[in-house]
């Protein structure tokens, strides 16, 4: 008999050592993070930026460019395999093994060969494309034809800029806003100096004062970026980003003593695709603008499709900008096409004490430099291409998951990251726990939760549950789905 008892014991802890390995097999498969094979078509400025971040993130990484030099120089600081040829033909993809590439990113100077780049590589057997489309023309004709060419995803740099660019102009009080949940909830970038009435006042003391739901969810501070605690105190010259309800960012602005009155006229400096996006919405918006471009033909162009006042003179010169009525302007935008241009001019708007001076700068590496130098309002067409495709890779790569990433953005100098989530399904461990009992990893705050039409800014009470929206702010490592928020 205590043979068959030792027998029956023996049994039941093997049962228990094997329902214990599938629970760690369970939880590991559930926080699983895949390893895609991709191609990226074009080696420029913006093909290294996603090729340097999506290396870093485990990716293998394959690059196609005709300039074999900077493929070499990518393929050395990135560990990445480069293809050397043109990425629209079939050949040139065979060799990057497009037939077993999980996903193909086209983002070469040509609009035509992007597409191309993705239709071939559809037929080769790339299981998703992702094209940039910068044309106006060829933007509407893809959004019409998506699904016949096969298109998983298209990117449009400069409409993307003109967007940001209209949040900011009507938050002027802002260095730089984002909007999550179709725009129910705003995250801000705000400048604090000497005068402000939240220098030297903790979080905590401020939520008691202030009768306003917001929540400060990071803080940069001397170049270096922090997720704060309710301790934590304000000073001169940090750079904050609160998360508040749309209704709401207006009369926090007014506590902070940032208001400034709603734009009405603007003057734009550079005629390009950014200009030409960005026009529409200022019209629809009922916001004055002139424009000021040395290019009689775009000009014309523009002149004729918004009715807008057009100035053709060089947008470089002092005597230009005077007469083109810049100390009236409610704000002043320098969108040219060369980044060294749009800082001079910006700095001469800063000088002459305009409101509000929005720069757009292509070279990222040169942002922090010009953030230094004054300029607070930044807007990069790269950036907004790197951010997006960062958010549609990992939103694969989370396989599925019951938590997809609906945007993503970088803040606080590229040292933070906000995430929106979308909870689609009952989660172990995160779902219905209230927050205070969730152990999150370090450098990770939830900022938000948005559960119908109801913005909720989260205490220690709150709980996620199935159909919320969330915001998480986080400076730690790759987030590809709300799990990986817990330690």
């Amino acid at each position: 008999m205590p043979a068959i008892f030792l027998g029956i014991e023996i049994i039941l802890y093997m049962c228990y050592n094997i329902l214990y390995i599938f629970r760690d097999w369970r939880k590991y498969e559930e926080k699983k993070v895949y390893t895609m094979n991709i191609i990226i078509v074009g080696g420029g400025t913006v093909g290294s930026a996603i090729c340097t971040q999506l290396a870093r993130e485990d990716h293998d990484i394959t690059v196609v460019d005709e300039n074999a030099e900077a493929l070499a120089i990518l393929a050395d600081s990135c560990d990445v395999f480069g293809v050397a040829g043109n990425g629209a033909e079939v050949e040139v993809l065979r060799k990057a093994h497009a037939e077993k590439a999980d996903l193909l990113i086209a983002v070469s100077a040509k609009d035509e060969t992007n597409l191309l780049c993705c239709a071939v590589a559809r037929k080769l057997g790339t299981k998703h494309t992702v094209a940039r489309v910068r044309n106006p023309e060829y933007s509407e004709l893809t959004q019409l034809l998506q699904s016949d060419m096969n298109l998983s995803f298209t990117i449009n740099p400069e409409l993307a800029v003109a967007n940001e660019i209209y949040r900011l102009l009507r938050f002027p009080s802002a260095a730089k806003i984002n909007t999550f949940c179709r725009g129910k909830v705003e995250l801000a970038e705000i400048v604090i100096d000497e005068s402000s009435p939240f220098c030297g006042v903790t979080l905590n003391d401020l939520r008691r004062k202030l009768n306003i739901k917001f929540l400060v969810c990071g803080v940069l501070r001397a170049g270096v970026a922090h997720i704060p605690s309710g301790h934590f105190s304000i000073e001169a010259g940090d750079t904050v980003c609160v998360t508040a309800p749309e209704k709401e960012i207006t009369n926090l602005f007014k506590a902070m003593g940032v208001y400034k009155t709603p734009i009405k006229n603007v003057l734009i400096a550079g005629g390009g695709r950014t200009t030409y996006y960005l026009l529409s919405l200022l019209k629809n918006a009922k916001i004055d603008a002139s424009v000021i471009d040395k290019d009689e033909d775009v000009c014309h162009d523009l002149a004729a499709k918004y009715s807008c006042t057009v100035i053709c003179d060089d947008s470089s010169r002092q005597e230009a900008l005077l007469e083109a009525g810049i100390k009236k302007a409610d704000a002043f935008l320098a969108l040219s096409g060369i980044d060294e241009e749009n800082a001079i001019i910006s700095m001469y708007a800063k000088a002459i004490d305009l409101d509000k001076v929005i720069t757009m700068i292509s070279r990222m590496s040169y942002m922090d430099f010009f953030k230094k130098a004054g300029l607070e309002s930044i807007v990069s067409p790269r950036s907004a291409t790197v951010s997006d495709i960062v958010r549609y890779v990992r939103s694969m790569a989370s396989g599925g998951a019951s938590s997809g990433i609906e945007s993503l953005h970088k803040i606080l100098g590229d040292g933070v990251e906000a995430l929106e989530f979308s909870i689609k399904n009952t989660i172990e461990g995160v779902t219905d726990i209230p927050l205070k009992q969730l152990k999150p990893r370090a450098g990770v705050l939830i900022a938000c939760i948005v559960r119908g039409n109801e913005v909720i800014i989260p205490s220690g009470d709150d709980v996620i549950s199935k159909s919320d929206t969330v915001i998480v702010v986080t400076t730690g490592n790759r987030t590809e789905s709300i799990k990986d928020i817990i330690a």
